[in-house]
């Protein structure tokens, strides 16, 4: 039952988060839960971008192009363009996933005492948090040119219905990756440097 309030009260704190413009006042409050929570977070909204919001903006894009792909020269650019922002946003959920999670999810396991000092000694000797600190770039950063596009093109003349949902949803899309990263970098990532830290001293002692 405590778990389950700590899981909805997680959920809350987030939700406030993704809607209020200051960032650096609510991302503070998610320190106070476990590294395994906020990474059970960011796994889940993994999922869901890659089963719900990636296919769904696809889906409005080839609406988009069947209606007008003969009229609108912009939509071969930006189809370009997004198919390649895909293909790498999936890729780097993978490698987080492949790589980064893993890791954290070890730091996690040794704290609890599950591993021993040698595999510990291992896990710390081969892996750090700045590795992943290092290959970190801002992927949500690319989306955004998406919009600008789309908005450049609107000035000029009338914009389609589809269009502007199109619109929208990119416009979404990379608030919440904004925000995912966010999470990332200055919730999750300052846990596991600390992780980290406290493990040092333990196998050093």
């Amino acid at each position: 039952y405590a778990r389950f309030n700590m899981e909805a009260e997680l959920m809350e704190l987030i939700l406030d988060f993704y809607n209020q413009e200051d960032d650096n006042i609510s991302f503070q409050k998610l320190h106070k839960f476990s590294a395994e929570q906020v990474l059970g977070y960011l796994q889940a909204s993994h999922k869901l971008y890659l089963s719900k919001k990636l296919p769904e903006i696809e889906q409005t894009m080839v609406h988009i192009f069947n209606k007008y792909g003969q009229t609108h020269s912009l939509l071969t650019s930006l189809t370009i363009f997004f198919n390649d922002y895909k293909n790498r946003l999936v890729e780097h959920i993978r490698t987080e996933e492949r790589d980064f999670f893993p890791f954290i999810k070890k730091l996690i396991a040794a704290e609890k005492g599950e591993m021993t000092d040698d595999q510990t000694k291992e896990l710390l000797k081969s892996n750090s948090i700045e590795d992943y600190n290092d290959n970190h770039g801002p992927i949500e950063d690319d989306l955004k040119n998406v919009s600008v596009i789309i908005q450049d093109y609107s000035k000029n003349q009338e914009t389609p219905l589809p269009y502007r949902v199109f619109l929208n949803q990119v416009e979404i899309f990379e608030m919440e990756l904004r925000k995912h990263a966010i999470i990332e970098d200055h919730v999750l990532v300052p846990m596991a440097r600390e992780m980290e830290r406290i493990l040092k001293l333990r196998v050093a002692a």
